[in-house]
């Protein structure tokens, strides 16, 4: 299969399966994790370049009354949003303007991001980012066949949302200026200054032979930066989260998913789910945020194993599933 032709299964596939975030994001945190089923209208496959209107900048700003009385009060906040809020416990940025710590832990140090193992999509290569060779605006982008997709119901809306390559979140202090390199350090992320619900999803992943019946367990690094400047400047409202869903059975309406709500720092966010009788299975990489906040999210380092009946696990060394 060509390049060209996986992605645009990626791209049917996000447009036809993802769950809305009234849907998908009403989860718990694994172990208690539940599978969603299929919500109307189901979310839309973006595609570049998104000239007009264009994604930068935002072409429709919502009047933050109407923001606030529908999106951040109830019933319109998100539980996740709440749970966001608490799990920060009212901590602003660690200096003015500084939205990422500059802090070490076991995976980062401020906005570097360590290598860990078995990662099988690093968003590293050009060749495989639209953008580089001019085929996409570079906020309308996209990574081999790991396709953007958004909800787009009136209050979030599609066009406002960025995709787009990271070159400085992730590598950090190992960023590279060197023109035209192919494996640059880079992480995909997720933004807008609008309310937004919106992620990439992954190509159709087949089960590997001899794990069938088994599980999948998937891991990937984050980043939600923290945009919460405190005291009578700041917003307070530290609402935004990321999430990953896995569906076993990339055609399936279902979706198992967990949240991510650590600020301002890496952090991993795993999930295993039964594959039962599934062939494929999809990952979906997701941000929402139901406010007016300069949301930014950042993803990187991809990581499937699956795990046959006897407990014996594999992981994959590449899940773009497109050429470079």
């Amino acid at each position: 299969m060509t390049r060209s032709r996986r992605i645009l299964v990626a791209l049917i596939l996000a447009t036809v399966l993802l769950i809305p975030a009234a849907v998908a994001y009403a989860q718990a945190d694994c172990p208690d994790c539940e599978a969603t089923g299929a919500a109307d209208p189901p979310p839309i496959a973006i595609t570049g370049p998104r000239l007009s209107p264009p994604a930068i900048s935002h072409s429709d700003v919502l009047d933050p009354y109407v923001v606030y009385n529908n999106l951040l009060v109830a019933p319109g906040l998100p539980v996740q949003s709440l749970e966001a809020d608490a799990a920060n416990g009212g901590k602003a940025q660690e200096k003015p303007g500084r939205g990422i710590k500059q802090t070490a832990t076991d995976i980062s140090f401020g906005i570097l991001l360590y290598e860990p193992d078995n990662v099988c999509n690093d968003f590293n290569t050009d060749s495989q980012w639209p953008s580089v060779a001019g085929k996409t605006d570079i906020w309308t982008d996209w990574f081999a066949g790991w396709a953007p997709f958004a909800i787009d119901d009136g209050y979030y809306q599609a066009k406002n949302v960025t995709f787009s390559r990271e070159r400085v979140v992730g590598p950090g202090n190992t960023y590279t200026h060197a023109e035209k390199s192919s494996t640059d350090e880079q992480s995909a992320k997720i933004g807008s200054n609008q309310p937004y619900a919106a992620g990439f999803g992954s190509p159709r992943i087949m089960v590997p032979e001899g794990y069938e019946g088994g599980q999948v367990l998937v891991t990937v690094d984050y980043l939600i930066w923290d945009h919460d400047t405190g005291g009578g400047m700041g917003d307070g409202m530290d609402y935004d989260w990321a999430s990953m869903g896995v569906k076993a059975g990339a055609d399936c309406d279902c979706a198992v998913y967990v949240n991510g709500y650590v600020r301002g720092e890496w952090a991993e966010m795993t999930n295993v789910v039964d594959l039962g009788d599934a062939q494929d299975v999809m990952v979906l990489l997701q941000g929402q945020s139901p406010g007016s906040f300069n949301s930014n999210i950042y993803y990187d380092n991809v990581r499937i194993a699956f795990i046959d009946a006897d407990g014996n696990g594999s992981y994959l060394s590449d899940c773009t599933l497109a050429e470079e």
